[in-house]
């Protein structure tokens, strides 16, 4: 297997405050929430626009960071935990909720274009390359009337709580393969559609 650039800043997208807790633009943050709870992790504030943690695995100290300077800036605060860390955008992992792939995928890829994402595109502007791994969270669900982007800033409804649930664990399996590893062995594992996958077995 080839070595790949050790992630030791894993940065989750949303927006903060109350209103935006629970909607599909928060994915990212959601998974980190799940991530974190899951080990006994408690997030806390930072001296910029995020709140961290900082995760000791055998590969070093890993920070996980919640950017709240809203979606269309995140690339700010993790790109000044970048320089304050000495990382290079190999060493960053995103995770962001992605209103092109349908709810129960994940998607992990090395690199790649914003695909249309305004937080992505922050990160790629302020980071200068699009050389960022990344895991994206299919969110979309079918019989949606109107934009896309009113979609992804509504309220995840309650009957799809157990879906988005089961993702978010999936998700977090997909982060410990990653960090313990490396992302190739992650992507053959994790790029599915783990709901899909599911209906075919029944």
């Amino acid at each position: 297997m080839v070595d790949e650039p050790p992630i030791l800043l894993v940065a989750g997208l949303g927006n903060p405050g109350s209103r935006y807790a629970w909607t599909w633009h928060n994915l990212g943050f959601l998974a980190l929430d799940y991530w974190a709870t899951d080990k006994g992790l408690t997030f806390k504030p930072g001296r910029g626009d995020y709140y961290h943690l900082d995760y000791h695995s055998p590969h070093g100290v890993i920070t996980f960071l919640k950017p709240t300077s809203y979606m269309n800036l995140s690339g700010i605060p993790i790109s000044e935990m970048m320089r304050y860390r000495k990382l290079s955008p190999e060493n960053v992992l995103i995770i962001c909720d992605d209103v092109a792939l349908p709810l129960g995928t994940i998607r992990i890829r090395k690199m790649g274009s914003d695909g249309g994402h305004k937080g992505l595109s922050s990160v790629i502007a302020f980071l200068n390359s699009e050389y960022v791994p990344r895991l994206r969270l299919g969110i979309y669900t079918e019989g949606w009337p109107g934009e896309l982007r009113d979609y992804v800033l509504s309220r995840i409804p309650d009957v799809q709580r157990e879906n988005v649930e089961k993702l978010l664990a999936i998700c977090r399996e997909a982060v410990d393969c990653i960090l313990a590893e490396g992302l190739e062995p992650a992507m053959n594992r994790f790029n599915s559609n783990f709901l899909k996958d599911d209906e075919q077995q029944e």
